[in-house]
């Protein structure tokens, strides 16, 4: 019999009536339908599931084949090879190509590069189809710089369709500058054309919970539910808006949650996804619930994606707890850690994206136990480095402790070089995504510094110098690749040069340490004794604190000074802010997260900043937290002995368009931000004194202009 596929398209044989066909590519289009409706309902284990049933039915519909696989990649699993499978039994099918270009965009590697590309073949083997020109559009949204997605909406024509409209929500709603009154608009342009469309209400409410508005949030995520009621990914939307509510009260959250919960595991109770996002709400609300979830979900599923999530959460509790034994060895603890890796790494990893974190931790525990050998160390490292394209410096500082400690030289040269390959990939994806942002020294220089550090091993200090040399074009500068810097220097009979190259990674992170002992070091060499260093050091850094300020102050400056944007913010422990209350005074704004590691290592540095400044009225030292949800917020500030100003400014801080933290704002009394400062400096008193300093000068220098141009 011939296929339904070509009944579809007009072929039929005489023992089949014409009407009979027609039924039955009907259904099969009917049963396309119902699970891409299921898709972009936010369903996806269902979807997945309804679609490989309907595929019994209905095996020739490559529409239904397709969208199938484009659920089984939103539900976490890698659904290239079904693609790709699907593609050689349909060499050329456009469906077979869409189902490629679909589970491409969600693939954590090979999306990036390959899912625009892949989507822009399918929609020129189905020109103008909404589907396809929907798909090309998330992957525009997924992985391209922004301005290309917001052209790609920008060129449709009008009036697109509701999901396409829903598609340029869910990207406006994730953007900094997203404003209420866009977010409105494009929703309500979306609910007219598709009363049902999920994410009308589900985008919208993730507007809301990202700038602070919980309990409109959750009156959203309600309504989606009306339209999607069993998908798990709407649920754990809800249950984060709960959390966050700012009206109800801890027991009345709880039992919201409790009764949200129990609703969707009673109607979807054999859904891994239901089991997973069910434990993880518990996480920390409910230690024992959430244990007792992640068990049945390990029992019953197995070999599911969120089984491979549930391991390793249990691995990452116990990283965490061994992070947390301020240096105290405890072998059983790191026994244990390594039996659950080695139990991972072991089973078929489904979400494998999760092999980068594995193995990383895994080397890292190997690297420190005793007894184990440096081939087994090499393995280690060597997966890490495959696994892992993302923390390549973690794995720059590792190769290259490992080349000074093993005779592995070779293959640390090897690894090093992978790293590079893989630093310089993450780079032109960075400038093809936004090339304003990409610092190539940050990214590359201690790429370079690892692979000298194998090389100067190996004897082979011509290509060091070569290596060393690249990394020196750029602006970075760590203090051990600084060290290289003037080791070479040194090498080369240059003393002062190398001399410089260590007075200058004195102010770093960690440079006293690295930098300064080299800088005695290097001394001894030349002089065989340290009389006389310390006035030799003084004199140096003399020299160069001045070079250092007015590089500093040259960088930060606003070029064309603005008002800073208003304010009235809630501080914690009560009370609040408003920007007014700065006016006639030097405001010294500080925005920082608790999640931001930098911003935490500066806070002591800035509570003595301040410190230092509260003898001077005309300063204000206030700093504005960024965290979506500040609870414990008084309680963690407190655990620190910081005494600093905090207001509770997420909802600002993003106003303002800032893409990251730590950012110090250098307000004159005018009201205007003179500097900017990003980043947390080594020397923060000393650095932010300056900024001090020139503000106060800049301000009562453009004042006396003024009083001038007047008279």
């Amino acid at each position: 019999m011939m296929s339904l596929l070509s009944a579809a398209c007009g072929e039929r044989s005489e023992a089949e009536p014409r009407a009979a066909v027609i039924t039955r590519a009907a259904a099969a289009d009917g049963a396309a339908a119902q699970v891409r409706r299921a898709y972009l309902g936010r369903d996806y284990w269902a979807c997945a599931r309804d679609g490989a049933a309907l595929r019994l039915v209905h095996p020739d519909s490559a529409p239904l084949q397709a969208w199938t696989i484009l659920c089984v990649a939103r539900s976490g699993v890698d659904a290239v090879p079904l693609a790709e499978a699907m593609l050689a039994e349909r060499p050329g099918d456009p469906w077979a190509l869409f189902a490629r270009a679909g589970a491409l965009v969600d693939h954590p590697g090979r999306g990036a590069e390959e899912a625009a590309p892949a989507a822009r073949v399918a929609l020129a083997a189905m020109p103008d189809h909404p589907d396809a020109v929907w798909l090309l559009g998330r992957a525009l949204v997924v992985h391209a710089p922004r301005d290309e997605a917001a052209a790609f909406f920008a060129e449709r024509p009008q009036p697109a369709p509701a999901d396409l409209v829903a598609l340029e929500l869910a990207f406006a709603a994730q953007q900094p500058e997203a404003t209420e009154s866009r977010v409105s608009e494009l929703a309500a342009r979306v609910r007219a054309a598709d009363p049902g469309n999920v994410d009308a209400e589900f985008m919208t409410a993730t507007w809301q919970l990202q700038n602070s508005r919980a309990s409109e949030a959750e009156a959203s995520l309600r309504r989606a539910l009306e339209l999607s009621p069993h998908s798990p990914a709407l649920h754990s939307k809800l249950w984060q808006a709960i959390r966050l509510s700012p009206v109800r009260e801890a027991a009345d959250r709880r039992a919201a949650i409790d009764a949200d919960v129990a609703l969707l595991l009673r109607h979807r109770g054999d859904a891994p996804a239901a089991l997973q996002a069910a434990a993880y709400v518990y996480t920390d609300m409910a230690p024992e619930t959430y244990q007792e979830l992640t068990a049945e979900l390990l029992a019953r599923f197995p070999d599911s994606a969120e089984a491979d999530w549930a391991r390793y959460g249990q691995i990452l509790a116990l990283d965490e707890a061994r992070y947390g034994r301020e240096g105290r060895v405890d072998p059983a603890a790191d026994a244990e850690e390594l039996r659950l890796l080695d139990a991972f790494l072991a089973r078929r990893v489904i979400v494998t994206r999760l092999l980068a974190d594995v193995t990383r931790m895994r080397y890292g525990l190997l690297s420190q136990a005793e007894g184990v050998s440096s081939e087994q160390q090499l393995a280690a490292l060597q997966a890490w480095a495959r696994h892992d394209r993302i923390n390549v410096h973690g794995q720059a500082d590792a190769v290259a402790r490992f080349s000074a400690r093993t005779d592995h030289d070779a293959e640390a040269e090897a690894i090093a070089r992978l790293i590079l390959e893989h630093g310089e990939a993450r780079l032109a994806e960075q400038r093809r995504i936004d090339p304003s942002e990409v610092d190539a020294g940050s990214m590359l220089t201690p790429l370079y510094a690892a692979l000298a550090t194998t090389l100067q091993a190996q004897g082979r200090d011509g290509e060091a110098r070569e290596v060393l040399g690249r990394g020196r074009a750029h602006r970075y500068k760590a203090p051990e690749f600084l060290v290289q810097l003037a080791a070479v220097a040194e090498a080369d009979g240059n003393i002062d040069e190398a001399e410089q190259w260590l007075v200058e990674g004195l102010s770093r992170w960690g440079g006293e340490a690295v930098c300064g002992e080299a800088l005695r070091q290097l001394y001894r060499r030349q002089h065989g004794s340290e009389r006389g260093y310390a006035e030799h050091r003084a004199r140096l850094e003399v020299e160069h604190v001045e070079r250092r300020r007015a590089a500093l102050l040259a960088k930060s400056a606003v070029a064309e000074p603005q008002a800073l944007r208003p304010f009235v913010l809630a501080k914690v422990g009560g009370g609040e802010r408003d920007s007014a209350s700065l006016r006639g005074k030097l405001g010294i704004i500080n925005f920082w997260s608790r999640n931001c590691g930098p911003c935490v290592r500066e806070m002591p540095a800035l509570q003595q900043l301040a410190d230092a400044l509260a003898g001077s009225p005309d300063v204000v030292v206030t700093t504005v937290n960024a965290d979506d949800d500040p609870a414990g917020l008084a309680e963690w500030m407190t655990g620190r002995e910081l005494r600093l100003e905090v207001l509770l400014g997420a909802r600002y801080f993003n106003d303002l368009g800032y893409r990251g933290v730590p950012q110090t704002l250098f307000v004159a009394p005018d009201g205007r931000v003179l500097f900017a400062h990003e980043g947390a400096p080594a020397r923060l008193v000393e650095e932010f004194g300056w900024y001090v300093e020139a503000t106060r000068e800049r301000a009562a220098r453009e004042a006396g202009a003024s009083l001038h141009a007047a008279g």
